[in-house]
């Protein structure tokens, strides 16, 4: 804040009273022989002349030279201004404004209760809503979509990276076991034969691929003769029987879940699994599956759009009376309802506030001088002159009226003693 240098208006009376004891002076100088009365005057008005003259020199040495003059030993505040500020900015900073004196005030200050007190009333007030709301809209405003949605692949990238194909494989089977599904599958195959056998055409067919298969066995002897006896008994509708009927009645053993031809089945189809999953080039074509599988999905710009409909959606929200009403006060007094219920956690705050303000002052301490010296050498010496009057000026005026009157006083009492003797 800039000093105040304009000059105020000043009281005249030191003027006015050194001009009555010079015009009391002159016009009773041609009395001096006269009546005692007079001689008392002329003496009183005669001292308080001297009285004021010496006076209003006095305090105008202070400030400049008397009349222009440059009188030895005047102008003292001018000539000697350097040893006034340093004089003010050592006052300031060992009496008035000392490090120590601002610390106990600082300490003697409850900060975080009166902040915690400030903030209850704002959040009951809902004071606070609408400027978080808006601070909040801006923040989701300014978020880098593009940014955001690179960060977001290259974590799933990361994570598909990652991904240990052979134990997942090895976990997924496990689970099929666990499960049971490797012999649901089993009962879900037999369920498909027999209801395939069971038709007259899957019979039909049976029956004439066994014959053709019968027919294609070539035998010497009385072994080919009995071969063609056979088919010649046989025909395909009952080779198609005799075959369907061996079919379904091997399906109804496997169902059994005891049967020993289903267990070995089991038991081989494990072993083929764990070899097949054990495979390099089956983990590499899954691995380059689920590579080519995220290619083709467009993830980044399924992302990206999800993103920024996301923001829309959050954006009509955040500035929402039901988001303040709903979320955002009884989100605040939750939060300072906790707070207060952790005194130790206030006491915490408390300090270290005040910690921060009082090595923010010892930080900052010695820009209070540097900003006194700067205020005062911005003024000139007709500038720091007036201002000073201007604050001391009334009672500087006093001390010429004093002493123009105690001069008068004077001036009766010696002209009495004169006249006495």
């Amino acid at each position: 804040m800039a000093l105040k240098t304009t000059k105020p208006k000043q009281n005249y009376i030191a003027g006015i009273s050194l001009g009555v004891m010079g015009a009391g002076f002159a016009a009773t100088l041609p009395f001096h022989d006269g009546a005692l009365g007079l001689r008392l005057l002329q003496g009183g008005f005669e001292a308080g002349l001297v009285g004021g003259l010496a006076d209003w020199f006095a305090v105008t040495a202070l400030f400049r030279h008397p009349l222009g003059i440059p009188v030895p030993h005047t102008a003292l505040l001018p000539k000697n201004r350097e040893k006034l500020t340093e004089a003010v900015i050592a006052m300031i900073e060992t009496e008035l404004l000392r490090k120590e004196s601002i610390g106990d005030k600082i300490k003697g200050i409850r900060i975080a209760e009166l902040a915690l007190n400030k903030v209850k009333t704002g959040i009951e007030a809902g004071t606070y809503n609408n400027a978080i709301s808006s601070v909040l809209l801006s923040v989701v405003k300014n978020i880098p979509v593009h940014q955001l949605t690179g960060l977001i692949m290259r974590e799933i990238q990361q994570v598909a990276d990652q991904l240990d194909e052979r134990a997942i494989l090895n976990r997924l089977w496990d689970e099929i076991v666990s499960r049971g599904y490797d012999e649901k599958v089993i009962d879900l195959a037999l369920d498909r034969v027999e209801a395939w056998v069971r038709q007259p055409e899957a019979r039909d067919l049976l029956g004439r691929v066994g014959t053709e298969q019968v027919q294609q066995i070539k035998l010497g002897g009385l072994m080919q003769f009995a071969v063609n006896a056979f088919l010649g008994y046989l025909s395909e509708d009952k080779m198609g029987d005799l075959i369907q009927g061996f079919i379904l009645k091997q399906v109804e053993n496997f169902k059994d879940p005891d049967n020993l031809n289903r267990l070995k089945l089991l038991a081989i189809l494990h072993v083929e699994v764990k070899n097949a999953l054990e495979r390099p080039e089956l983990l590499e074509e899954i691995k380059g599956w689920k590579d080519n599988l995220l290619d083709k999905l467009d993830l980044e710009k399924k992302i990206e759009v999800y993103i920024e409909s996301l923001i829309i959606r959050v954006q009509g929200i955040v500035v929402s009376r039901e988001f303040q009403d709903q979320w955002l006060t009884p989100f605040l007094r939750t939060m300072l309802e906790r707070l207060e219920e952790s005194p130790e956690r206030i006491e915490q705050g408390e300090q270290w506030i005040q910690q921060q303000a009082i090595q923010l002052v010892e930080k900052h301490y010695s820009k209070i001088g540097a900003l006194v010296r700067e205020n005062l050498n911005k003024l000139s010496n007709a500038e720091l002159v007036t201002f000073i009057e201007g604050k001391v000026g009334r009672d500087l005026q006093w001390i010429r009226i004093n002493g123009a009157i105690c001069g008068f006083l004077v001036g009766v009492g010696l002209s009495l003693i004169r006249a006495l003797v």
